[in-house]
C-alpha cells in the first residue's frame, strides 16, 4: 500500500511505501521527509487559525485585545471619511491613501475577532446573525432616518435612509447565500 511523504524543505510529496533516499527537488534527505495523513479526504494542516485562541488568558490581556478590536472598527470608518473630505478638498493620493490603510485596520479588526472568538462563528452560524443583525440595523436607520425628515434633516435623512436600504441589500444577499448553501 502506497503512503505519500512530504519533504519539509521544499513540500514536494512523493507517494511509495518508504521516503525517498533524497528529494529530487531540493535533496534533502529521507530525514526531512514526513508521512502525510488525510482523514476522509480532509487535509490534516500542520497548524492554521483557530476562533478564540484568547478564551481564558490573563484578563489585561483579554482587555487589550477587546480595546483594539473597537478602535480598528472605529479607524475604519474614520478613516474612510477621511478619504472622502481629501477627495472633496482635491487630493485624490492622500484619499487612496486613508482607503488603503481603512483596509488594513479592518484586516487588524477582524484578526481581533478571530483570537477573541466573541463574534464569529462556523459559517451557517454567521450567516444566521448576520440575516438578523442586518435586519435591526435597517429598522433602526429607517427610525432615525424618519424623525430626521420629521426635524427637516435633509442631509441626515438622505444619508441615513440611503444606509438603510444598504443594510437591507446586505441582509438579502446574506439570505440567499444561506438559502444557496445551508437551507434544506
Amino acid at each position: 500500500m502506497k503512503k505519500k511523504f512530504r519533504c519539509l524543505v521544499c513540500g514536494y510529496v512523493y507517494e511509495g511505501e518508504n521516503p525517498p533516499a533524497e528529494c529530487p527537488i531540493c535533496h534533502a534527505k529521507a530525514d526531512k521527509f514526513v508521512e502525510v495523513t488525510e482523514t476522509e479526504g480532509v487535509k490534516a494542516w500542520a497548524d492554521e487559525h483557530r476562533l478564540g485562541v484568547a478564551k481564558g488568558v490573563d484578563p489585561e490581556i483579554l482587555e487589550g485585545l477587546k480595546a483594539h478590536f473597537n478602535g480598528e472598527c472605529s479607524e475604519v470608518g474614520m478613516y474612510l471619511a477621511m478619504s472622502r473630505q481629501a477627495d472633496r478638498e482635491g487630493y485624490p493620493e492622500i484619499a487612496e491613501a486613508f482607503k488603503r490603510y481603512a483596509f488594513e485596520e479592518a484586516e487588524h479588526a477582524a484578526k481581533f475577532a478571530e483570537l477573541l472568538g466573541e463574534v464569529v462563528w462556523d459559517t451557517k452560524t454567521n450567516l444566521e446573525k448576520r440575516i438578523e443583525a442586518e435586519g435591526g440595523a435597517c429598522e433602526d436607520k429607517l427610525r432615525i432616518a424618519k424623525l430626521a425628515k420629521a426635524q427637516n434633516l435633509d442631509a441626515i435623512h438622505d444619508t441615513v435612509h440611503e444606509m438603510a436600504k444598504d443594510e437591507a441589500r446586505h441582509g438579502a444577499g446574506f439570505q440567499g447565500l444561506y438559502n444557496r448553501y445551508f437551507k434544506k
